[in-house]
């Protein structure tokens, strides 16, 4: 008899022996320890969900498109395991650690192919390779677990939701599952399945405005980030991938004792715990500022601030600038309409809506730059087109 386990977005999930054996490895239950949103709790007291369970929800929906699809066994097997093992490779407060070149679907493949889960795949006849195939969206299958309307992005959607108490992860999952089909090796939604689309659309849309970029929420990862930027070259990834929230917590405060750092460590460590925060002390439309401007800062944040710093007085490290990434992948879902001349558009060109949605996703990301409260005073002295560069724009008459 198979293990069931009771979820509160999927109700009654089972799992079969070979997955059973998988979750219990060091490698999942580490992901019981690693939140899904990292400092999202701040502001959202309940948003506590882990990505031991967001894992969970991958494989069970992977699952339910395998059965839609009347998929053999083992390759709904093959998707189930690539939906739970997907998250893996992440490591404690993953997307606040700005880590170069890091990928944490690489990480999972090297956990994946080099680990105990390696032993247990291998003793059940499950070949490593083509689930790491899978979770990187290789093959047409693979789209399933990783595309622009993936599995993951279903269950990460409304289980966020559920958490954080907002009332936008309503999605008809059924439907959109229920209107997946492949043509010509693509990953379509059927037209039925427009409007069950257009409303995961919606709902990104809220979540990223209201929940994932709220700007308080901002301000701690910042926080957090910085922090952290001054103990990772003790960190190295192999270190990171055995480590949880609290074990990097525990290491930022104890093991970074020494050094000129160490104070500012423990300092935002302090307040991040009081949630005594930096405040907002400008913000500029991202679509107004250069592009130019936003490279400079991307590839030398650091210089960018310091130039700040010295001509208000504030001290390093108090002041953080903030530039949104633009991600606006899911705009590329493939809508399939019989009776047209090319039968697959993304759904930016046929749906009113999406467009819409998208050109106010992108109206409405904001740059910012906080400060510790005690210096908010010095906005007045503080002309942004010294440092700013602005979009040149035509008058028009």
């Amino acid at each position: 008899m198979n293990k069931i386990i009771r979820d509160p977005i999927h109700k009654d999930i089972e799992l079969t022996e070979a997955e059973l054996k998988i979750l219990d490895t060091p490698q999942m239950q580490r992901l019981r320890r690693i939140k899904q949103n990292g400092l999202a709790y701040i502001v959202y007291p309940s948003m506590n969900v882990t990505r031991f369970e967001h894992s969970l929800g991958v494989m069970y929906l992977a699952g339910k498109v395998a059965r839609h699809l009347n998929l053999s066994n083992d390759d709904a097997q093959d998707l189930r395991l690539a939906g739970l093992l997907h998250d893996t490779g992440h490591l404690p407060f993953s997307h606040l650690l700005k880590i170069k070149n890091f990928s944490h679907e690489k990480n999972s493949a090297e956990l994946i192919k080099h680990t105990e889960i390696t032993d247990i795949l291998n003793f059940y006849g499950i070949n490593p390779d083509k689930i790491v195939d899978l979770i990187f969206g290789i093959g047409v299958y693979g789209k399933i677990i990783s595309s622009d309307i993936d599995v993951d992005k279903m269950d990460y959607l409304i289980r966020d939701s559920y958490y954080a108490g907002v009332a936008y992860g309503i999605i008809d999952i059924d439907r959109i599952i229920g209107c997946i089909k492949f043509y010509e090796k693509n990953l379509v939604i059927d037209e039925g399945g427009l409007e069950a689309v257009e409303k995961l659309l919606i709902a990104r849309n809220m979540m990223h405005q209201t929940v994932y970029r709220h700007h308080t929420k901002r301000i701690a990862e910042s926080m957090f980030s910085r922090a952290y930027d001054y103990a990772k070259e003790n960190l190295t990834i192999e270190k990171l991938s055995e480590m949880d929230d609290c074990d990097l917590l525990n290491f930022l405060e104890n093991k970074c004792s020494e050094g000129v750092a160490s104070h500012y460590i423990k300092e935002i460590l302090t307040r991040l715990k009081n949630r005594n925060l930096f405040k907002r002390f400008y913000v500029a439309k991202y679509e107004e500022t250069g592009e130019i401007f936003c490279r400079d800062v991307r590839e030398d944040k650091k210089k960018f601030e310091c130039k700040i710093c010295d001509a208000l007085g504030i001290p390093y490290d108090y002041l953080l600038a903030d530039l949104p990434e633009v991600r606006l992948k899911e705009y590329d879902a493939m809508i399939y309409i019989s009776n047209h001349n090319k039968n697959i558009y993304k759904i930016d060109e046929i749906s009113e809506l999406a467009n819409a949605l998208k050109q106010t996703e992108i109206s409405r990301l904001t740059f910012c730059i906080y400060v510790d409260g005690k210096y908010t005073g010095r906005q007045k002295d503080f002309c942004p087109e010294k440092f700013i560069t602005f979009k040149q724009r035509k008058l028009e008459i």
